[in-house]
């Protein structure tokens, strides 16, 4: 029978998981401590370990997949070779939730929104990242604990400007949860240009409002040329004169809201229909599934400047509202089964009932054929009867349904304005119908970006007590965000020069070991996962890999970043 026997260990070995070496690399590119230490007040002589250093071991931790709450951050490093990542001297015991929230609190107390800002327009230059268009959105972020704001030595002019973690409009479908709002600006490849935290009851046109000017300076930046794109929020008569005023109009796009402009959507559709000139779009994905799409541009003035309209029919919107309508057959059948059972005193009231359904919302796609039928019932008075005894005569009326038949030129009408959207656009030029649908259609890079700032490997349970940290915690968040998406556009574009240079070669590292095509940063994380470096001396690492598989895959996807596993630690 085999034995097990107890050793006590002196010490474990270091290690560096190799997306943390990635991770740290491109925030070192982008002087990240440096400018957080002269942006915030602290006292060298007075703090362990600088604030810069402990939010890059902050945006550090959220690379790892352990889903432990932020106050036990010092479990998330466990292990991992502060030494190296963060600088010597650091362990892990000194980078704690107290540490941590401390320099959350000097960040959030300084201009955090403007150190983020600077960070990623540096990115964007030093990665050669496009502009070309940049999306805009925004979303909640729940959190839990108490912020009471009374406790801060402030005054009232202060206190309204500080960050309001309250109850509103949840996008996560916590009602129940106090939140903040997250406003992002986002460029084709996914970096948000611009985030920020604001009031939990904030609402998108005010964010709306917020992000046209913050615009306004990204212009001054070199994106005059580029195309902004939001939600149908932006379109009102405030907002577009804002857009164009100045010496350099905002280009943008979006969808005309079904209200804007005395139902300027529902006119414009009847328009495309009634004067033809469709434009086939195609598909703008791959797949057998995907929507192909049609359309009709005009110009038209609106709020007193020209404006491009684009009437867009999609193949999926069609097949969903064709679908629509049988469930409102679906749902005016029980209704004709209810009134089939009534019963009437007079012919009349059965035939208003009728009108009254044919009338209603529920049959406002069909024609209902019925009938009214008169029942006659004699009532013979009891006991024996006289010769001149006559019946007491009745009549009733009842209503039979002959049919539920669809109303063709109702139908038709549906199915075109649910199948349509329109877009308007302040781009009158240089950009043709199916151009500027592949534009609008890139808003899902926002969305995409939100998803990953829900995700509970960047931030599970939340306990914070002042909205400084809360809004420090999203600005580190969102930038640990952007390093992400500069390592996923690397990727790429390492992929399109691979291609470029080796006409019909194909690198197997996808997923399941398939064709790359879109690499992203979770197909590197998961190759990656147990891949680290090992510290066995003074200066002196081993690469350590669960399979083979794995190292040729995280190989061959750093050598498209420009990198060598190797050469991953300096």
């Amino acid at each position: 029978m085999a034995k097990a026997e107890l050793k006590q260990t002196l010490g474990r070995k270091k290690m560096i998981p190799l997306v943390m070496a990635l991770g740290k690399r491109i925030i070192d590119s982008l002087g990240f401590v440096e400018k957080i230490n002269s942006m915030v007040v602290w006292d060298k002589t007075q703090w362990k370990t600088s604030p810069g250093g402990l939010l890059k071991a902050l945006v550090l931790s959220t690379f790892a997949d352990i889903r432990t709450p932020l106050t036990r951050l010092e479990d998330r490093l466990a292990g991992v070779d502060l030494e190296y990542l963060i600088g010597e001297g650091w362990e892990a015991r000194n980078v704690n939730s107290f540490s941590v929230g401390r320099a959350l609190q000097r960040l959030g107390e300084a201009d955090c929104d403007g150190i983020y800002e600077t960070l990623a327009l540096s990115a964007v230059q030093m990665n050669d990242i496009p502009m070309r268009r940049l999306h805009s959105d925004t979303t909640t972020v729940s959190f839990y604990g108490e912020y009471d704001m009374d406790r801060l030595d402030l005054t009232e002019e202060e206190k309204a400007e500080l960050l309001h973690i309250e109850k509103g409009y949840n996008k996560d479908g916590k009602p129940g949860c106090k939140q903040a709002v997250v406003g992002q600006i986002v460029n084709e490849a996914g970096i948000p240009v611009v985030s920020r935290a604001i009031d939990g009851s904030a609402c998108d046109a005010g964010w709306n409002e917020e992000a046209i000017r913050y615009m306004a300076s990204i212009q001054r930046e070199g994106f005059s040329s580029g195309v902004y794109v939001a939600d149908c929020k932006l379109v009102n008569g405030k907002l577009i004169p804002r857009m164009m005023e100045g010496e350099t109009p905002l280009k943008f796009v979006s969808r005309c809201p079904a209200s804007f402009e005395d139902k300027l959507e529902s006119r414009t559709i009847e328009k495309a229909y009634a004067e033809g000139g469709w434009d086939d779009f195609g598909k703008l994905a791959g797949g057998e599934k995907s929507a192909s799409y049609r359309g009709v541009s005009t110009t038209e003035t609106v709020c007193g400047y020209p404006m491009r309209l684009v009437t867009v029919e999609s193949s999926a919107l069609m097949e969903k509202a064709g679908e629509a309508v049988e469930k409102e057959r679906q749902k005016l059948l029980p209704l004709t089964r209810s009134l089939e059972k009534k019963t009437f005193a007079c012919y009349a009231d059965a035939t208003a009932e009728i009108l009254a359904l044919a009338d209603s919302r529920q049959a406002r796609l069909f024609t209902i054929k019925a009938r009214v039928d008169r029942t006659v019932r004699e009532k013979w008075p009891r006991g024996r009867r006289k010769a001149d005894t006559v019946p007491e005569i009745s009549e009733t009326y009842g209503i039979t349904i002959e049919g539920v038949d669809r109303d063709e030129a109702a139908c038709e009408e549906f199915i075109r304005k649910e199948s349509c959207f329109v877009l308007i656009s302040s781009v009158l030029e240089g950009m043709d119908g199916r151009e500027l649908l592949a534009t609008y259609k890139g808003q899902q890079i926002v969305e995409n970006s939100f998803r990953m700032l829900k995700h509970p490997q960047l931030a599970t349970a939340i306990y914070l007590n002042s909205t400084f940290r809360v809004k420090a915690l999203t600005m580190i968040l969102s930038f640990s965000l952007l390093i992400r998406a500069i390592i996923q556009h690397r990727l790429r574009e390492g992929l399109a020069k691979y291609k470029e240079e080796n006409p019909g070669g194909k690198l197997r590292v996808g997923w399941n070991g398939r064709e790359l095509t879109n690499p992203t940063y979770r197909l590197l994380y998961e190759h990656s996962f147990d891949c680290y470096f090992e510290k066995e001396g003074l200066g002196r690492y081993s690469f350590e890999w669960p399979y083979v598989e794995s190292k040729e895959r995280v190989g061959t996807l750093l050598r498209l970043m420009g990198y060598d596993v190797l050469d991953l630690i300096d």
